[in-house]
């Protein structure tokens, strides 16, 4: 018990030193984006304050993992580079024996991600959005977030890709189908302009499709414009059904079973397996530590956050593809499990001393860099004085 608590202790401070400081900047960046929605507002900060509270749930679901991963990576190399190590294993306790105490946090963590991604995320989603649709309707416009479909209005939904400093959005696509028939419009880009009571969107260069099957009807056109009502200032509240990011475990389950949409099976799937990522990351910490004691703490921290970013990203692609319905949905539990298997395999090959000499050799491999660029650096000021 003395050894997990000095363990623990060890773990602790660069934990919670790491995590302050990345939902910080996570935070500060978030509170920058929104000041420019609701400064109109009187009570702008605290809707800001209220707003970042319900993103929580999300970054808590990426930074807890990556502060947790990096910290247990930041013990090891201490314990290693303090010869600490060396002496526990020469008295014959083994790895698993020494890590015992993240054994019990890596699992109470997983678990409480998991009631994050489960109950709290989706919650946050429908507060984050509900308040956002009652600033805009008070402030009688609309905006639009890029990348992201909008379905703030009766009939209409509206997608753009991106927003330049003009003003001006591009790569959008609206489909209308308030009259019963659907109707899609694309155009290249587009002005979305306030004429009293109605919302003017004026396209440029695009395509108007309307029908389907050989009853549809296709028109290009260099501008178009279409008119859609707006609010007078009141509005509806959002319920959670109406996106999958914003429903419940149940209702998305449910919605899975009936539908079977590619939407909405990547929603749930995503769910489950970010919570994941902190098991995935626990059994790549000791093999990516265990470097020669030359190299110090950074080659190790530089390998473990060049795992971060292609675990992520990995994640990220894997859920769009699914999303989009080109890849089902077992791809995002045969990438995870895979490279799962990989760390619970690193992690029993460094138990018995038969590290794959990729891992070894990592470590040494940012020291020689580290080393050349310091000494390439170190030439230079010395030419120059």
């Amino acid at each position: 018990m003395i050894l997990d608590r000095y363990i623990l202790r060890l773990w602790l401070g660069p934990f919670m030193g790491g995590l302050i400081l990345v939902m910080g900047v996570l935070l500060i960046g978030r509170a920058l984006k929104l000041l420019g929605t609701v400064s109109d507002s009187g009570q702008a900060w605290s809707l800001i304050a209220e707003l970042l509270v319900l993103t929580m749930p999300y970054f808590f679901l990426l930074t807890v993992p990556m502060a947790f991963f990096l910290s247990m990576q930041n013990t090891i190399s201490a314990l290693q580079q303090n010869s600490e190590m060396d002496a526990l294993r020469a008295s014959g306790i083994s790895y698993t024996r020494i890590f015992r105490s993240f054994f019990a946090l890596v699992i109470a963590l997983w678990l409480g991600l998991t009631f994050t991604s489960m109950v709290l995320l989706p919650q946050g989603q429908l507060g984050f959005n509900n308040i956002l649709t009652k600033i805009y309707a008070m402030k009688g416009v609309i905006t639009f977030s890029p990348q992201r479909f909008t379905q703030g209005f009766d009939g209409v939904t509206v997608y753009v890709d991106g927003e330049d400093e003009q003003g001006t959005y591009h790569g959008v696509i609206l489909e209308d189908h308030r009259d019963g028939v659907s109707v899609v419009y694309t155009a290249e880009s587009a002005q979305f302009v306030m004429s009293g009571s109605y919302l003017e969107l004026k396209m440029q260069r695009g395509v108007r499709l309307e029908g389907q099957a050989d009853d549809q009807r296709m028109l290009t056109f260099i501008d178009y414009v279409v008119s859609i009502p707006v609010s007078d200032g009141s509005w509806q509240k959002r319920e959670s059904s109406e996106h999958v990011t914003m429903m419940t475990a149940q209702e998305l389950w449910q919605s899975m079973q009936n539908s079977g949409e590619a939407e909405t099976v990547a929603e749930w799937n995503r769910r489950i397996l970010l919570p994941t990522t902190v098991l995935l990351l626990f059994f790549f910490a000791l093999p990516l530590s265990l470097t020669q004691k030359r190299s110090g703490k950074a080659g190790s921290l530089i390998a473990g956050i060049a795992l971060l970013v292609i675990v992520y990203n990995v994640q990220l692609m894997l859920h769009r593809q699914v999303s989009q319905g080109a890849f089902p949905g077992w791809t995002m539990w045969a990438a995870q499990v895979l490279m799962m298997g990989l760390g619970i395999f690193s992690w029993m090959s460094a138990e018995q001393g038969r590290m794959p000499k990729v891992f070894s050799r990592v470590g040494d491999s940012f020291y020689w860099l580290h080393q050349a660029i310091r000494h390439r650096i170190a030439h230079r000021w010395v030419k120059k004085n």
